[in-house]
Order: structure tokens, then sequence, then C-alpha cells
């Protein structure tokens, strides 16, 4: 049986954090006294939300209070979106994603061909993208289109790889260092896994990562006579597989 997953309301955040959990066993040799670890559970996303109560034409805590009603009534989960990893980007999204452009008229969508093919329209910088694997045997994507000789991306930033036209969710993954462009605007991007098997294909820098949550705590502040207060949320990831699926609603 599939859960609720709630979307995240609009409000505004304050402090954010997103990062990964690995689970470990550690076990003792009797004979040797050698110490041994294992993986006790698979890798979970753990996220942190600071929530300002007047944010939002002072809507901040009435949202989060409608959230917890949503949370509390039994299985209930929410998505989230990372935030980024510093909000001083190295360039403008444009230089840095595209965003396919649909057309319509009156209504109804507009199909372009050229030569009998599809012809497809975009928003911003059209980046390429071919997966691979380094010397040190880490997982790359190698990057054409950016601004030559310039750090193209950071550390714990996302990358996602769009397998083709149709594709508008794709693969995202965390980048392990920071990329720097080389004169012909190509850049080594390591990552942390590989997205899987791609050449070619269109990719964006600077994206978000998303994941289904569950609160480890409800939080309760309480509310402030002429001054903010803050909602602090921690969250932890589960799986579609561990609850029969999600059915997705947007409430706001």
């Amino acid at each position: 049986m599939s859960v609720n997953v709630y979307a995240w309301p609009p409000v505004s955040l304050t402090g954010w954090s997103w990062t990964v959990s690995d689970p470990v066993e550690r076990s003792e040799s009797l004979l040797t006294g050698a110490s041994y670890l294992s993986a006790a559970q698979r890798r979970r996303r753990i996220a942190t939300m600071d929530v300002s109560g007047v944010s939002r034409n002072r809507m901040g805590a009435g949202y989060m209070e409608s959230l917890k009603v949503f949370l509390q009534g039994g299985l209930n989960l929410v998505r989230l979106r990372s935030m980024p990893i510093s909000l001083i980007t190295c360039h403008s999204v444009e230089d840095r994603q595209s965003v396919p452009m649909l057309w319509s008229d009156g209504g109804d969508d507009l199909d372009w061909t050229a030569g009998g093919a599809d012809l497809l329209w975009y928003s911003g910088t059209i980046l390429t993208g071919t997966t691979g694997t380094d010397a040190a045997g880490f997982a790359i994507v190698t990057v054409e289109g950016l601004p030559p000789n310039a750090l193209v991306a950071r550390p714990s930033e996302f990358l996602t790889v769009f397998a083709g036209a149709d594709d508008a969710v794709g693969v995202t993954v965390r980048i392990v260092t920071a990329a720097i462009s080389d004169a012909s605007g190509v850049a080594v991007v390591r990552v942390f896994e590989s997205p899987g098997t791609y050449i070619g294909a269109r990719v964006n820098l600077g994206t978000c990562d998303t994941a289904v949550f569950r609160p480890v705590d409800m939080p309760t502040p309480p509310q402030v006579l002429g001054a903010d207060w803050i909602y602090t949320w921690e969250f932890r990831e589960v799986f579609a597989e561990e609850v029969g699926g999600f059915v997705e609603i947007d409430p706001w």
C-alpha cells in the first residue's frame, strides 16, 4: 500500500543542510582483537531545514503547522529538494544549465521540425557530457560547452544528466571536488557515483537533488512576541520500496 508524499510548502529558509548517512557495524575478533567495519544499512540522505516563522508575509509558521498536521496523520512523508551548497555560484545559471522551451499557439502545442527531424529549443547554455572513469578509479563526467578557463563546479554541488529530449528528470549525482574548464570549455567533473553510461548527453551543472523524507521529530518552537522564531526540522530519507510506493500531493 502506497503512502502520501506532500510537497514542501512555499516558505523561506534561514539555514539548511543536505548530507548522507552510512550506518556501519563494528566488531572485534576475540582471537586477535582486530576491528572490522561493515555496512549496517543502505545509504540515506539526511536533511535539516530552518524555517522563519514570519516568512512569506508572516505565513511561515502557519505553513509549518499545516505540514505538521499532514505528517502526523499516519505514515505520511514529504518531498524535499536540496539548496545550493553555496549561494555564491561559479557562474550564472544560464552558463551551466539549459531548459527545454515549449511552444504553443492558442493553447495547442507546436512542434518544430527541420529536414524531417524534430527541432528542439532550449534556453540557457546546452552542455554535453560523456561518462567514464579516471585513472584513480573515480566516476567522471567530461562536460563540454562551458566558459573557458573557469571554475565551473564546486565540491558537493550536483550534476544532472538527461537521457534524451523526453527525459525531464534525469539522473542527479553529487560532485566530489572542484572542476575547472580548459581553454576549449571542457571540464572533467569527478562524481561520487556514475549516473550510467552516456555519450554526448545533455548535462546541467549546479542542479538540486531531491528525495522523500520522514521527520525525525516534530518542531514545536514557542512563538516570540515582536521577533522572528525558527522551526528546525531534521529529516531522514525513506525509499519507495520500503512503504509500497509514493503518491505525490501538493496541497499548497
